[in-house]
């Protein structure tokens, strides 16, 4: 089933079903053609957003208030490092634009060097799209993840089966100097 969000869906969600029901869209609307793919990314950027805005609200929520409960102040370091890691799926998910827009647009080059140019675009775009997937990875682990005293995250056990592959997201060819 595909699945497809708008920030307000995500409002009525727990945090972690809200990052796994950003999670899911973004799997299941890849980006596949220039034209439709500016509409996809510009949506995701505004789930990635209000998921981001939202996990830091809620963790300055239990920081400021004095009627924060302890379930909310305890939740303060768990969601602000999930915030960290969301901004950051956020920031590769919006360098994701540059290379849409410059395979959306026609010109006169030769075809030999579009299609060149063409082979460096997917490859940011995988490259972005594979840093945001990670990122919110570590978010959830943040969320999901207990903390023993002393803020030392226990490792998270991978994700059972098909979705560690995804999670994983594409295999990206190696980097030159890497």
């Amino acid at each position: 089933m595909l699945h497809t969000y708008e920030p307000a869906d995500l409002d009525d969600m727990t945090m972690r079903e809200a990052l796994d029901a950003v999670l899911a869209d973004l799997l299941d609307h890849p980006l596949t053609t220039p034209s439709d793919s500016l509409f996809t990314v510009l949506r995701h950027i505004d789930l990635l957003c209000h998921l981001t805005a939202r996990a830091a609200g809620d963790a300055q929520f239990g920081l400021a208030y004095d009627h924060a409960d302890a379930a909310d102040q305890a939740r303060v370091e768990p969601l602000s490092r999930a915030a960290a890691h969301l901004g950051r799926a956020t920031a590769h998910y919006t360098l994701v634009l540059a290379p849409i827009v410059a395979l959306s647009k026609s010109d006169a080059q030769s075809t030999l060097q579009k299609q060149l140019d063409a082979i460096d675009m997917h490859s940011q775009l995988s490259a972005h799209v594979h840093a945001t997937l990670r990122a919110l990875s570590d978010a959830r682990t943040c969320l999901t993840t207990p903390q023993p005293p002393g803020g030392l995250a226990v490792p998270a056990p991978p994700p059972p089966g098909q979705q560690a592959a995804r999670l994983r997201g594409p295999r990206l060819p190696p980097q030159p100097g890497h």
